[in-house]
């Protein structure tokens, strides 16, 4: 177990960092921001949000009256920031600074609510889970390490199923919907369950490179659930509250759920999973398969086909996604050959459509400067000529509709005020034609044209979706089917009759509705789920069937539709029981009142001390050492502060130092500064001499010196991402300033050098990578260039200058995810007088540092998974996957010979190393970040030299 002490302390002083510096990116610095101060929340928002504020402040209040009740907490005021130009639907919670952020414009997969409404339910229980943690800390470890202490405690202590499982068996039991009641929500576990069997607790809440791992939001679901049914919700509170309390424990929420249940979180698991599987696999016994072909292949991965459209009687379009491929629009013949058609960008989620060989669909394109801001991009593609056209609609869309004559499109729109609309543009140029908005503000799902004139579409209403018809010459809104169909989506139109999938039986089937009798029927009722229909010219259905392997392809044969009458309406007996523990579920009228609001000064706010600790904190190294720091972050996420004290252990010398950065405006501005004491040593000959003066004694000491170091740096930048398409692109152009000051002490030798010196230095760094599949070890192709120069133009100490050039090619493997890593760069610098510039390219691994005037770099890595075992060592140890490099490096340097202080010749040197690097992929504790540990062994042909090296780092977007 000692072996694992370094990877566990990392881990979680990792934990820390995380908790400290989490930002989520900045807004458009136009925006002017107004806040709603209640007694329990400020709601931070733009001047133009300020009705949607308004009522969201009338809805937070709502919830708070319910949303602690289960868990036995009324939590403390609490900021909740808009951000309301972001592509994203999202919501978060933070601790440090404490504060949750609402992304306000809603998407396609939201459940028969108003999207603030959700956001509210689920992120105030984070805020109550956090709550809870926070008031079961001991005082005096609050004032000693500020906010961050509880952040800390929370993320090392609360597994993630609980976090999000928690939050999500709140949502439903608060509301007449929420994901317990979303069919597709539940059916993965039951797949996997029925056709695989049960994964073990490690594969299940940690995932997997091999299979497909339903996430931790559905776990946690049936974790939470199905344990608040059986031993009440006291067992959450209890376990929540006593992460706080016993948070000196090694494992107190494990403990609390021994003391109550008699099982730990292994044997819960296993309890709750072993239950629903007889459940399943008897209900599984009863269900009878309606007959259908099988399009699709058998794949080895984790595959799902998607937005399934027929091109002809014989050849299917289909969004084809995979564990080991990224995603992409394929052509499916009648033999089950695919061909790629093209690789799009991020998708908004239900928003591709064909019609005929026009393939549309609608991508997020994030602002070049700010991450919470974007747009949407239509794109076009005929299938037959693969000619493609693009426009920018006004407002971020989905879901777009081909008109029959294939002269539009209509599109579900949102502003920045969250007004809804449903839009028509004209193809290919990309005019407004038509626009329409309901006047409730109602939000729209999944048009479909019925005539040239006519569109059909779900309606969100206060009793949840309906199916509707709007008439474009006249804008007359009419509802089609005024009943509870549950969760309904994916119109499709053909022949006199309306295909949807809907959630009523308690399973995502196929329905139709005749548009001329009315008549509603129940066309396929899936095994675990079905998604994505479309229907020929000759009416064959083509529909995604899911499986534990993912949504297949398949055509219907022979259907037998049954009225809806027929079809017993699904229950939800977990969700239902949730709701009775419950004291009610909130209800959302209408403010009677406005509550006050005012200006939120983004200059007056700058400053939000947070965090404290009586330890030196380096964010950017991960470095801890004695001293103290004290942390600020802005509620808007603009600006960060760090101010400490560092000792330096080694040297028994400190420094005050500081760290600012501002990203509120275009370019990011940052400043360090430090000042204090350094120290070193020297060899000294001391001699004693007799009372003549003759040295009797002569013995060489080491002597310490120290002085003072003063250093300012200045820096700015301007971060462009230009992501669009099947490419992250990223430009940054950035330029830094650099003041030092060295000052003699009493002990500093009078040689020593005294006086200050500046730089600049210049960097433009660029990539171009296209995106990974969760099994890729790199990028199929990518490009990355790292140029820089620096000198020292300003002041009496010169330091000569630098120049460098770095880049990386990224290419294919060999095999399937297997990926070539080619890195080269050259370096020319020119030495001053006193000092120089460090150097900036890589050396061949194994090889210290040479000093030269000139290098070149050369290096190659052939990277491939080897296994992936899934290896479980108790608690301690999750190993998901093993992976290999062989590389090989290559250098020149070219450089001056000196003597005596002056140069007498050059140089000229290879340098060559190859070797291996062994790595893996594990979970230490069960900590949900993998982290990647390993080593790597070099050998240095020139110098019969063999080198190993440690390696490790810990992946933090798993969380996000």
């Amino acid at each position: 177990m000692k072996k694992l002490v370094l990877p566990v302390v990392l881990c979680f002083c990792s934990i820390i960092l995380s908790a400290q510096y989490y930002q989520t990116g900045e807004d458009p610095a136009s925006l002017k921001w107004r806040q709603i101060n209640t007694d329990n929340f400020q709601v931070i928002y733009p001047d133009y949000f300020e009705d949607k504020a308004q009522r969201l402040t009338s809805v937070l209040e709502e919830v708070y009256k319910f949303g602690g009740y289960s868990l036995g907490n009324s939590p403390k005021k609490i900021s909740i920031i808009l951000h309301t130009q972001t592509v994203q639907s999202n919501g978060l919670v933070a601790w440090a600074p404490k504060r949750s952020e609402f992304y306000t414009t809603p998407h396609q997969d939201i459940y028969p609510q108003d999207w603030l409404e959700e956001l509210s339910i689920h992120e105030f229980r984070h805020i109550v889970q956090l709550n809870k943690v926070n008031s079961g800390l001991p005082g005096i470890v609050k004032a000693i390490f500020g906010e961050q202490v509880t952040a800390l405690v929370f993320g090392a202590y609360l597994p993630w199923w609980f976090i999000e499982g928690d939050a999500v068996a709140t949502e439903t039991a608060l509301s007449k919907y929420g994901r317990g009641r979303f069919p597709s929500f539940l059916m993965e576990h039951k797949a996997q369950v029925v056709e695989k069997g049960l994964y073990s607790y490690d594969k299940a809440y940690n995932g997997s490179y091999k299979d497909y791992v339903p996430n931790f939001y559905r776990l946690g679901y049936y974790l939470v659930g199905n344990s608040r049914l059986k031993y009440g919700t006291e067992l959450w509170e209890s376990a929540v509250e006593n992460v706080g309390k016993r948070f000196y424990g090694l494992s107190p929420f494990n403990s609390t759920l021994k003391e109550l249940t008699g099982k730990n979180k292994v044997q819960l698991y296993h309890s709750v999973f072993d239950s629903l599987k007889n459940v399943w696999l008897a209900q599984d016994e009863k269900y009878n398969p309606a007959p259908y072909q099988k399009i699709s292949k058998a794949n080895k991965r984790y595959t799902s086909y998607e937005y399934n459209y027929w091109l002809n009687d014989s050849t299917i379009i289909s969004y084809k996604s995979a564990q080991d491929k990224i995603g992409r629009f394929v052509a499916i013949g009648k033999n089950g050959k695919e061909d790629n058609l093209c690789f799009p960008g991020t998708i908004f989620s239900e928003s591709a459509t064909c019609r005929d060989k026009l393939l549309v669909w609608s991508e997020q394109i994030p602002d070049a400067r700010w991450a919470h801001s974007g747009k949407s991009l239509i794109r076009t593609l005929d299938a037959i000529s693969k000619k493609t056209g693009k426009f920018y609609p006004e407002f971020k869309c989905c879901s777009p509709s081909i008109s029959p004559d294939k002269s539009s499109i209509a599109v579900v729109e949102t502003n920045f005020a969250n007004d809804y609309f449903l839009s028509v543009y004209s193809l290919p140029e990309g005019k407004l034609t038509h626009r329409f908005q309901t006047g409730d503000n109602n939000y729209f799902f999944s048009p479909e044209w019925i005539g040239q004139h006519e569109i059909a579409l779900v309606l969100l209403t206060e009793d949840g979706k309906r199916l509707a018809k709007l008439d474009l010459n006249t804008d007359k809104l009419e509802i089609l089917v005024d009943r509870d169909l549950g969760e309904t989506k994916q119109l499709r139109s053909s022949q006199g009759k309306l295909y949807f999938i809907s959630s009523y039986s308690g399973k995502n089937g196929l329905y139709s509705y005749d548009l001329t009798d009315e008549s509603l029927e129940l066309v396929y009722e899936p095994r675990f789920g079905a998604a994505y229909p479309d229907i020929s010219n000759s009416g064959e259905i083509l529909l995604g069937n899911y499986t534990s392997g993912g949504f297949e392809l398949i055509k219907l044969v022979g259907t037998k539709p049954v009225p809806i009458d027929s079809v017993k309406k699904g229950k939800y007996h977990l969700a239902d029981g949730l709701a009775k523990q419950e004291k009610g579920i909130p209800v959302f009228n209408a403010p009677d009142t406005l509550y006050q609001s005012k200006k939120y000064n983004k200059t007056a706010h700058l400053f939000n001390f947070h965090s404290w600790a009586p330890v030196y904190v380096d964010a950017d190294s991960y470095e801890f050492t004695p001293g103290a720091s004290l942390m600020s972050q802005n509620k808007l996420g603009t600006a960060t502060t760090v101010l400490g004290y560092k000792w330096d252990v080694t040297e028994e010398t400190g420094q005050f130092y500081g760290n600012c950065s501002y990203n509120g405006w275009y370019p990011v501005f940052s400043l360090e500064a430090s000042t204090g004491n350094k120290a070193s040593n020297y060899y000294y000959v001391e001699q004693t001499k007799n009372q003549l003066g003759e040295i009797i004694k002569q013995d060489t000491v080491i002597k310490r010196f120290t002085w003072k170091r003063t250093n300012i740096g200045l820096g700015m930048k301007l971060p462009f991402d230009l992501s669009s398409g099947a490419f992250y692109r990223f430009v940054q152009p950035e330029v830094q300033y650099e003041y030092t000051k060295y000052k003699h002490n009493p002990s500093t030798p009078e040689s020593y050098f005294q006086g200050a010196f500046q730089s600049f230095s210049y960097r433009l760094y660029c990539y171009q990578l296209l995106r990974q599949s969760s099994m890729d070890v790199y990028p199929d192709f990518g490009i990355v260039l790292d140029g820089s120069y620096q000198h020292s133009p300003l002041g009496n100490t010169d330091l000569g200058d630098q120049k460098a050039l770095q880049s990386i090619l990224y290419l294919p493997g060999l095999l399937k995810n297997h990926g070539v890593k080619i890195y080269s760069g050259v370096q020319n610098k020119n030495y001053g007088n006193d000092f120089s510039f460090s150097d900036i390219l890589k050396y061949p691994r194994g090889m210290g540092s040479i000093s030269s005037t000139q290098m070149f770099s050369l290096g190659a890595d052939y990277k491939l998974p080897l296994f992936y075992p899934e290896w479980s060592l108790g608690g301690a140890v999750y190993l998901q996957r093993v992976s290999a490099s062989l590389f090989g490096d290559y250098a020149n340097f070219k450089g001056n010979v000196y003597k005596n202080g002056e140069a007498v010749g050059t140089f000229a040197k290879d340098v060559s190393s190859f070797g291996l690097e062994l790595k893996c992929d594990v979970n230490f504790l069960r900590f949900y970040s993998p982290a990647n540990i390993g080593f790597r062994a070099s050998y240095l042909p020139d110098l019969s030299d063999i080198s190993f090296d440690f390696l490790f780092s810990v992946d933090f977007s798993s969380f996000y």
